[in-house]
């Protein structure tokens, strides 16, 4: 690694002085020249309408003095009332910008976390225990069979964890939590949950009948459950199935998941089977495409929203100075997924004061040695080895591959950055997309711009500015985090209204969570 390190400015005990901070914005677009000689029409003169025998009334004395009095201060009053219109213009302009981005009636409280001025908000906000109640005892079956979407099922064990009145059953596999430390992880998050072998066990010989099951990993874990999701259907439990890849749900063109859908399908016209969307993108997508996906005509979808984002045990405040500034690259080493040859040559050529790490696994590639001082790559991290070493870096850069995260799949990247407390490098596009984070959460991207000519600009910053980015992120996710438990305790109360007669609600296309 180079020595090279960004200039710090931090207040005397360490943690970052919010007075010092400024954001950086990307640089401005052109805009046309405003000294342009076309001329102006000119209004014509006002005339007054008040007849001329109302404007020569003849006032009071007394009247007279106190106009007269108050015309010393009127210039002033005229002054105020001036600048106090101005504010309130530039404060609505300002909202009317970010609004469709940062404000949506599922994240209300995001910009409330977000606008604190106070630097104790979120030592406050992480003080406040984040609970919920389920109005009906219920039986919670959380399941995730492979290897992977880890980062969705300890978030959703949280979740469901924060709730009362909840008896809470963990459904995985020997081979599913087999590599990177993720059985300790599972056993970390459980905290005394029951936790069975899906393959050992199936769902419907638990010993509970389930009200609600939560798929993970919806197509794989149909598989792996088999004929005993269907029992435990028949029974009247409900299923929540997250939706990844929203795309390749169409089975009418897509033959990946043909013979799961052609099982579910029957559920879901009753009522018994939803979805659940990562993003608010994938959500939008799920409403607009699924009735056609799975032919189900005339029947409307109302997907769960869940944020995949759990408490990380992270420092807050970083020293910046006991080591050089670094970003990361995060996922597989993968060409398909990435041009390394194209991102190694343009770091170089931009001399960045931030250093480089790919943090993944798979086979390392190539880079010249001239770079490899700037350059370095993490592997065979465990599930929280990898989160805190997320939690240590200036910049997350996606560099995704393919338009799907922007129309129809959640990006891991997104639930990474905001676990970890560290800003992604992202567009206008990307934010819009994935509209729980606000602009204000994220080093922005510029509509000329690369992500590395971002990183560069980031670098140029001091790590007061720094700090005070990662803990805009950190308030997200606690945000967030809220927002699951309300979301999931509204969720678990219709379903235990459905099944004590509260409600009546049974076809999906009124069953809204």
């Amino acid at each position: 690694m180079s020595s090279s390190s960004a200039p710090t400015s931090s207040s005397s005990d360490g943690r970052p002085s919010d007075d010092s901070f400024r954001d950086v914005s990307p640089p401005p677009s052109p805009t046309p020249s405003m000294t342009s000689s076309v001329a102006v029409p000119l209004l014509a003169a006002w005339k007054n309408p008040l007849p001329e025998w109302k404007t020569q009334l003849q006032l009071p004395s007394w009247w007279s003095r106190l106009t007269s009095v108050g015309s010393k201060n009127h210039r002033l009053l005229i002054g105020i009332q001036a600048v106090a219109a101005v504010y309130l213009i530039c404060l609505f302009a300002r909202f009317q910008y970010y609004g469709p981005m940062t404000h949506n009636s599922s994240s209300s409280s995001v910009g409330t976390i977000l606008s604190g001025q106070n630097s104790g908000l979120l030592a406050e906000d992480m003080a406040t225990p984040i609970t919920g109640h389920s109005e009906f005892p219920l039986n919670v079956f959380l399941v995730n069979t492979p290897k992977y979407h880890f980062e969705v099922f300890v978030p959703m064990i949280e979740t469901f964890k924060r709730i009362d009145n909840l008896n809470i059953t963990l459904f995985s596999t020997e081979d599913g939590m087999s590599k990177w430390g993720l059985r300790n992880a599972v056993e970390v998050e459980r905290g005394g949950l029951t936790l069975l072998d899906a393959q050992v066990t199936p769902v419907d010989k638990a010993g509970v009948n389930p009200e609600f099951i939560f798929l993970t990993t919806c197509p794989e874990d149909i598989r792996v459950l088999g004929r005993s999701l269907e029992v435990a259907l028949n029974r009247g439990a409900h299923v929540m199935c997250i939706v990844h890849q929203a795309h390749l749900w169409d089975y009418r063109n897509v033959e990946q998941y043909a013979n799961e859908i052609s099982f579910m399908r029957p559920w879901v016209e009753r009522g018994q089977w939803h979805f659940a969307a990562l993003s608010h993108h994938v959500h939008t997508y799920i409403v607009s495409n699924f009735e056609q996906y799975l032919d189900t005509p005339g029947l409307e979808y109302h997907p769960f929203l869940f944020h995949p984002v759990f408490n990380l045990t992270a420092p807050l405040n970083l020293d910046f100075n006991s080591t050089e500034p670094f970003a990361i690259i995060p996922g597989k080493f993968e060409s398909e997924r990435r041009n390394y040859d194209a991102i190694f040559t343009e770091y170089g050529q931009l001399n960045c004061d931030i250093n480089l790490r790919l943090v993944g696994s798979g086979v390392i590639p190539r880079i010249a040695d001239v770079m490899n001082p700037k350059i370095g790559f993490i592997t065979n991290l465990n599930f929280f080895e990898y989160f805190h070493e997320m939690s240590k870096a200036v910049a997350i850069i996606p560099t995704l591959g393919n338009d799907h995260y922007l129309k129809s799949q959640a990006s891991s990247t997104v639930a990474t950055s905001i676990i970890a407390g560290t800003p992604l490098i992202a567009s206008q596009q990307f934010i819009f997309a994935h509209s729980q984070i606000p602009v204000e959460a994220v080093w922005l991207q510029g509509e000329q711009e690369t992500e590395l000519q971002v990183l560069q600009r980031v670098g140029h910053l001091n790590s007061t500015e720094w700090q005070h980015k990662k803990t805009v992120v950190e308030r997200l996710r606690w945000s967030l985090i809220r927002e699951n438990v309300a979301r999931a305790e509204r969720m678990l109360n219709v379903i235990g209204g459905n099944k004590y007669g509260s409600t009546t609600e049974t076809n999906s296309g009124t069953f809204i969570f």
